[in-house]
């Protein structure tokens, strides 16, 4: 399932440089991802720094598993004030196999110190699992 998952993250993160708005080539290697312990969902984000306040990112998600269960991934990040703040959820409801690439540009007005994506596999309206991806540093701090 490991490599299943891997390779749709893959697939996805390759979708994602394609996109308008995607964050730079040069920002092709870095992916920060995990995967959920229930093996349901995959999901990642491809990153750029633009300044102390400004990211362009690109969250990447897959439906790994052949269940009844819709996944979701969201931005979560830490501001120059120490304060956490997450974005909206962004959801996948396609069933397994599935992927989607959402890309935007994540600006705080406190700044952006570290960024990571959570990723949840929900049946229903409640979580079922939900992990967290290793965090991407701002390079202006």
């Amino acid at each position: 399932m490991r490599r299943i998952s891997v390779a749709l993250l893959t697939a996805a993160a390759t979708a994602g440089l394609v996109l308008t708005g995607a964050p730079s080539s040069s920002a092709a290697a870095l992916v920060k991802s995990c995967s959920t312990s229930d093996g349901g969902a995959t999901g990642g984000m491809q990153w750029d720094w633009n300044s102390k306040k400004s990211m362009d990112v690109a969250l990447l998600l897959a439906d790994t598993d052949a269940d009844s269960n819709w996944v979701r991934i969201r931005l979560d990040i830490t501001t120059g004030q120490g304060d956490r703040y997450t974005y909206k959820w962004h959801e996948l409801r396609d069933g397994n196999g599935s992927n989607k690439t959402w890309t935007t540009t994540a600006t705080h007005d406190d700044g952006i110190v570290s960024a990571r994506v959570q990723v949840e596999d929900v049946h229903g309206t409640s979580p079922q699992s939900t992990c967290y991806s290793g965090k991407a540093y701002n390079s202006y701090y």
